[in-house]
């Protein structure tokens, strides 16, 4: 991704499993949620992780924490599930959760399946059987461990993700419908492959957002009535936005998505009356 600038510092692991400390660089405007409480990246290790970049395992427990602005533990927060994109790890969470919100959610970002680097910095997601299954266990244990440590509304999980992680998160929201309030693909296609839970899946008539650069070379019509066919099929309620350009990974499209969950999944909600959404897109750097 690397399309932004970190809005704050957060708590980056060094070399030796420690971590540094950074202060907030920058403030918004207060939250009606009470008191201040700092940004926080908590990055847990549990299980090694194979370096091999042509062969997936079973994924360690990897995983990074967002904490919103002036968090209150007294409050249920709404809990955003990423799955970032190919070619990046969990920490993708720190760079995107700033431009969806500052203060609506929680968010815990899960690393791939399978290294995509000697170095093991970057990881994608593996489309076997097993290793998706492998993936769905490593988001229910992320989720798991969220509500453990930090105060998360069990209705209101949102599952989403970037590219091919926008697949694997609406892959993983069909295989368990029932545990998340809505799934949300950025430039990500409908997953191919048979559906074994179709009556629980129609039954459930899960929410989903799609959201779509025109340019984007997966955006095709034919792809478009193919994946419109596949959730009809399913009995999924899906909206899908469209972009200019050939990039979604943009300040329009996060904010949108918060303003999709804040109208669709949160109840009572009066953010899409704001003002907050008249935006346009900002520029940002490859950073």
């Amino acid at each position: 991704m690397g399309r932004f600038h970190q809005s704050m510092s957060w708590n980056q692991p060094t070399e030796s499993g420690k971590t540094t400390t950074g202060q907030p660089s920058e403030h918004t405007t207060p939250s009606h949620l009470g008191s201040a409480y700092p940004f926080e990246e908590i990055s847990d290790s549990r299980r090694e992780f194979s370096l091999d970049e042509n062969a997936w395992t079973r994924p360690a427990s990897h995983r990074s924490f967002f904490l919103p602005l002036h968090y209150t533990p007294g409050y249920e927060y709404p809990l955003v599930v990423w799955i970032h994109s190919n070619g990046f790890n969990e920490n993708q969470i720190d760079h995107v959760m700033p431009h969806i919100s500052l203060r609506n959610y929680i968010g815990v970002g899960v690393r791939g399946t399978r290294a995509a680097d000697s170095t093991g910095h970057c990881f994608d997601w593996h489309q076997s059987p097993s290793a998706i299954a492998a993936s769905h266990e490593a988001v229910a244990e992320a989720i798991d461990d969220a509500r453990n440590r930090f105060s998360v509304n069990h209705s209101r999980i949102v599952l989403a993700g970037f590219r091919h992680g926008g697949t694997m998160a609406l892959r993983i929201a069909m295989r368990d419908p029932d545990r998340f309030a809505a799934a949300v693909s950025i430039a990500g296609r409908m997953p191919q492959g048979a559906i074994r839970n179709i009556h629980q899946l129609r039954r459930r008539r899960l929410p989903m957002l799609w959201q779509w650069a025109k340019a984007n070379a997966d955006y095709t019509e034919e792809n478009l009535k193919s994946d419109c066919r596949s959730v009809m099929a399913l009995g999924g309620q899906v909206e899908i936005r469209q972009y200019p350009g050939d990039d979604e990974m943009d300040t329009v499209v996060l904010g949108d998505l918060d303003e999709w969950i804040m109208r669709r999944i949160i109840a009572n909600s009066s953010a899409a009356g704001s003002d907050r959404w008249a935006t346009s897109p900002t520029t940002c750097s490859n950073n």
